[in-house]
């Protein structure tokens, strides 16, 4: 369920160009048989491979919290961002849908030159209408130049120009859709653009991104259980099999009614360092009582001293903080990391990676500059990009005894040229 079939953005930092990712190229007549559930983001420093991920994140946040881009705060980040020449941030997600269908959803926002504010100029919701990801879609339900349209019998009438200024369409309607209809146990009956509708939005909450240099906090509300029960009911009436999705937070206030499963998950998180750090003899939780919230502290314990998880290495933090990532998506999250290979062992990664290449159940998408892992994905089509110059994406292809790292080392990949020699760092450093 919600798997992701293509990716599609331009306007953030150095993206000028668009650039589109594939995950699949099954034809959707025929049925979509083989997707990637692992796909690594190679390139030179500087390419715009963590641009690519940071886009991700632009978009959940567009999408999933209906005052995000009225935030101060995210105006002063998109000032920063946002390519100068562009001016403008483009994404499109296309997910698999029932019956062979594919459901595309895009968002464009601009700055009003009145306002200063970032404004939602187009969104579209479209139904697959050709025999592949590439051909014709059906539009559903528009906004575009200042006029909001629908497709026969999908016109809704709670959304209005006026709320979709800064509101994804998505958003409005789905919290419209559940309270409209109270109870989720009525899917069944809903119409058909209010499930696809639905179905889109739990597939946008159900993408997860990590960004190297953001301490993000994973707090679960009253709202995003109700999204929780939703997407257990649209899979039980979707399909035979459930994610089974466990959340976790690493946050260090939780409700008591989650401290039994919040521990469990701390005794995997405690075998999950233990891979990195033997020497690990456990992880302690010491937690005070605030109302009906449990404030934990995490003390990590060893044979002669004990640490709290604040002072302990920037290394064995990262891991702590990839763990909840990397836990939900070995459950069914489609899951971006940014510079996933920081602070990892090369063996333990290429291992950590070929888990989620044979067993893991959501989409693992990094980038990474490891290029050892490329071993790992090397006999899967598709599962290596190399974003070069000019933001243009060479794809490996498996053939015959052909190694990628050799391939990226030798400069073969067209837009990744790696012409850069030890000579070249003398006059840098020793002068002539």
């Amino acid at each position: 369920m919600y798997k992701l079939l293509q990716l599609s953005t331009y306007g953030m930092k150095n993206i000028e160009r668009e650039i589109t990712i594939n995950f699949s190229n099954e034809t959707i007549k025929n049925g979509i048989t083989k997707i990637n559930n692992v796909k690594g983001i190679f390139g030179y420093n500087g390419a715009g491979k963590s641009a690519i991920i940071m886009s991700v994140d632009l978009y959940k946040n567009i999408v999933c919290d209906p005052t995000f881009l009225v935030q101060k705060k995210t105006i002063e980040q998109l000032n920063k961002l946002l390519n100068y020449k562009r001016n403008e941030f483009y994404i499109s997600m296309s997910f698999e849908y029932i019956k062979n269908h594919v459901l595309k959803h895009y968002i464009k926002i601009t700055k009003n030159p009145v306002s200063s504010n970032y404004i939602i100029s187009e969104e579209r919701i479209m139904l697959s209408n050709g025999r592949t990801i590439n051909e014709e879609y059906l539009s559903l339900i528009s906004k575009s130049n200042g006029i909001l349209s629908f497709s026969d019998n999908n016109e809704i009438d709670y959304l209005s120009l006026n709320d979709l200024e800064f509101t994804s369409m998505i958003t409005l309607a789905a919290k419209k859709i559940l309270s409209k209809n109270g109870n989720i146990d009525q899917f069944k009956n809903f119409l058909e653009i209010e499930k696809i509708i639905l179905y889109l939005y739990a597939s946008v909450f159900n993408i997860d991104v990590f960004l190297l240099q953001e301490d993000k906090h994973t707090v679960i509300s009253y709202e995003d259980k109700i999204i929780m029960e939703l997407i257990s009911k649209i899979n039980n009436y979707n399909t035979t099999t459930e994610n089974n999705i466990t959340f976790f937070s690493n946050d260090s206030i939780i409700p008591i009614s989650e401290y039994e499963a919040y521990e469990k998950e701390t005794k995997k998180l405690e075998s999950f360092i233990q891979l990195f750090k033997p020497e690990l003899k456990k992880i302690e939780l010491i937690k005070l009582i605030d109302r009906d919230y449990y404030h934990i502290r995490k003390i990590f314990v060893y044979e002669d001293y004990k640490v709290e998880l604040e002072f302990e290495s920037s290394g064995i933090k990262q891991l702590v903080k990839l763990f909840t990532y990397l836990s939900k998506c070995a459950k069914g999250y489609t899951t971006f990391i940014d510079e996933i290979d920081t602070n990892i062992n090369s063996v333990y990664f290429e291992k950590l990676i070929s888990f989620f290449q044979q067993y893991g159940k959501g989409q693992l998408i990094f980038t990474t500059h490891n290029i050892e892992s490329m071993n790992v994905l090397k006999n899967q089509s598709r599962s290596i990009v190399v974003l070069g110059v000019d933001n243009n994406l060479d794809t490996w292809t498996p053939k015959g005894n052909r190694s990628p790292i050799n391939s990226y080392y030798s400069g073969w990949f067209l837009h990744s040229p790696m012409n850069v020699e030890d000579f070249d760092f003398i006059n840098i450093f020793l002068g002539e």
